[in-house]
């Protein structure tokens, strides 16, 4: 309902508009459908509601509001830098007219970007799992050419020509291949299924322009792989089975040239599947144990004992840093008061997750270049934080009302922090200050130590926990944006309390609204949520992977030993006793594993090590892409099932009786 955004809602002095989103109308305004014309105020400052969107829209991610963009990004002089709103950028966004691709538009970009970054200088400085699918079913197809060796050679005896033999086992693999695909198809749907599912239950999921579906290209797609399976897994055997002389084929029993040539296909393509299923597991393993770090982090302090919101005080509601400070004082006091929460709080932290970082300086320490100077984590917390959190004062004091920038500046160090600088000596009375060279900070003198805690949630991947903390109430300037954190009542769940803070924050002023309200355990599961699935995805992959590679390698031992059938019973003639033949069975095993293990941990090493510097290190959560246990531990799960594999075929080795092998075929 409503309408769109026009030219005039984006030229200077217009009111401000704005769209809703479907979600947000129900959920906030319980769907009332008089609501275009009426005024909220967004940001502190009032617009106008001139629509609601269609269910299921958000764009360009998870948005569900939308205002003019001149309100956010007034017109600058050309060539200027233009940040909004938290140092936000606008992104420009279009719909590609019928006929145009995205290669000609991509074109068009490059030489516009060049004559912007001529005329504007200043501002423009700144699957492998499915390759272990075809070479089982090439594995299968090379065994059965060798098997049906003699049965083609009867053919061609017979006066069926090697085109026909060839089109014959050509059409057999295409019939496997296509009954795979379709299984394969299936699958995906559900799968899919599943996906969107997953991802519809994120926090904040796709928008609706990611679709996940099987159309036209993917199905075009699929029927090409069918067709490449069938010539890969099928023109060669059968080539291979088909050039042999019928008189050769039927002298050896089908154990010829081509049989041998077969023989040593089988096993190279083992010795590859089990290279491509070692790596594929170890990538695997690595991701679900990078998630395992993330989901057992021992933050500190227990996350779901605390429950914490976010506060935006706009200029417009206030705007001097007096205003700002003074509303902090009254609603860190009202909250104190209310009978509901134990203890409370605030931070400059989002969502007790994300801390400040920076560069920072110890008075004593010398240091010569920027370089030098250490980098960590500092947060601005009011007083009672600690105690909020539920944690002790080691040493020296809490912050007080009292601590403001323009008396006295103080910090509250970490224990990691005074053990790294101060070692066994008392850090109290000691200075630091952030560094930042364009603008000299205070020094701030240390006033107590408290307990290390992870200042920065699931991603961070840094080792040194040395972190500080500085009054936020005597903060200068005074911060627009805070987190709030209250403690429950003994006996009382700290995630049941966010009606109550949204009440008291309402009484102290009803057009401010509170934010991102969770618990610190909620959000933490919330931001993890895309990588569990990730992990799953992983797990499944690896665990297809695993079971193909069983399945390949108990085929070729199979074959293996009905070709050498006969050779068995000669040995076995001459005196070799079942485990002889057990061993020779087992360790030709062994051999395709072993290779194919070191080639696959060696190429997944190779790999690891190399995108370890890249890519990898904002991937995986302080997993050693090296790690030793893990790369054994592949091995050993391979070598489990490959002593499974081969151990049917080996039992049934010995069980040959020599007189009826010898008559074999």
């Amino acid at each position: 309902m409503g309408r769109d955004f026009t030219a005039d809602d984006n030229k200077p002095g217009a009111e401000k508009v704005a769209i809703l989103g479907h979600e947000i109308w129900k959920r906030d305004f319980n769907g009332d459908p008089n609501i275009v014309g009426q005024s909220v105020r967004i940001n502190g400052k009032a617009a106008t509601i001139i629509g609601v969107m269609p269910p299921n829209f958000k764009f360009p991610f998870s948005e569900q509001l939308w205002v003019s963009l001149y309100n956010e990004f007034p017109p600058v002089p050309r060539g200027q830098l233009v940040i909004g709103a938290n140092n936000a950028a606008p992104a420009v966004m279009g719909r590609l007219k019928p006929g145009v691709s995205i290669d000609q538009v991509n074109a068009e970009f490059v030489g516009l970007a060049r004559r912007l970054a001529q005329d504007t200088p200043k501002t423009n400085s700144t699957l492998t799992s499915a390759s272990v699918q075809p070479l089982l079913k090439a594995n299968m197809q090379f065994g059965r050419a060798a098997l049906r060796a003699k049965e083609m050679a009867i053919r061609g005896a017979l006066g069926a020509t090697r085109w026909r033999i060839v089109r014959q086992m050509l059409t057999e693999s295409f019939i496997v291949a296509t009954f795979g695909a379709v299984a394969g198809v299936m699958l995906a749907y559900w799968a899919i299924d599943m996906l969107i599912r997953s991802t519809n239950s994120l926090p904040f999921p796709p928008p609706y322009w990611i679709q996940y579906k099987i159309d036209g290209p993917v199905l075009f797609f699929t029927v090409a792989i069918t067709l490449v399976a069938t010539i890969v897994s099928g023109l060669v055997p059968a080539l291979i089975s088909s050039k042999g002389s019928a008189a050769e084929i039927m002298k050896e029993g089908g154990r010829g040239n081509s049989s041998r040539l077969v023989n040593i296909i089988t096993r190279v393509l083992v010795v590859g599947q089990i290279a491509l299923t070692a790596a594929l597991l170890i990538g695997a393993t690595l991701q679900i144990k990078s998630i395992r770090n993330q989901v057992t982090l021992n933050y500190g302090y227990d996350e779901s004992a605390i429950y914490g919101a976010r506060m935006a005080l706009m200029e417009g509601a206030y705007p001097t840093q007096d205003a700002r400070r003074g509303f902090f004082l009254r609603a860190v006091r009202a909250l104190r008061a209310n009978p509901q929460f134990e203890s409370a709080a605030m931070s400059d932290r989002f969502r007790m997750t994300f801390a400040g970082q920076g560069q920072y300086e110890v008075d004593g320490q010398n240091y010569t270049t920027d370089r030098d100077r250490p980098r960590g984590n500092f947060e601005s917390v009011s007083d009672n934080y600690f105690a909020t959190l539920g944690l002790k004062i080691l040493e020296g004091r809490d912050f007080t009302i009292d601590d403001t920038d323009a008396k006295q500046p103080v910090a509250i160090v970490n224990t990691s922090f005074a053990r790294k600088y101060y070692g066994n000596e008392s850090p109290i009375g000691r200075r630091i200050r952030i560094y930042n060279p364009g603008e000299p900070q205070p020094w701030r003198t240390i006033v107590g130590v408290v307990p290390d805690t992870l200042m920065q949630g699931p991603f961070d991947q840094q080792t040194d926990t040395a972190g500080f903390y500085m009054p936020l109430l005597g903060a200068e300037p005074a911060t627009q944006f805070c987190t709030i954190i209250v403690r429950p009542r003994p006996g009382q769940r700290a995630d049941t309390l966010g009606s109550a803070l949204s009440r008291a924050v309402a009484e102290l002023d009803s057009n401010l609204p509170t934010y991102f309200a969770g618990t610190p355990a909620q959000f933490h599961n919330e931001i993890l949520g895309g990588n569990r699935i990730i992990a799953t995805l992983f797990g499944i992959f690896g665990a297809v992977a695993f079971v193909l590679s069983a399945v390949g390698l108990y085929g070729v031992m199979s074959f293996s030993v009905t070709q050498r059938r006969q050779e068995f019973g000669i040995r076995m003639a001459l005196g070799a006793d079942a485990a002889r033949i057990f061993r020779m069975v087992m360790t030709q095993g062994a051999w395709q594993l072993g290779i194919g293990l070191i080639l696959g941990a060696g190429g997944a090493a190779l790999l690891l090590g190399v995108l370890a510097a890249a890519a990898l290190q904002n991937i995986l959560f302080k997993v050693n892409t090296l790690d030793p246990i893990i790369y054994f531990a592949v091995a050993g799960m391979l070598a489990l099932v490959a002593a499974a594999s081969c151990f049917v075929p080996a039992r049934r080795a010995t069980q040959v009786d020599p007189m009826v092998a010898l008559r074999y075929e």
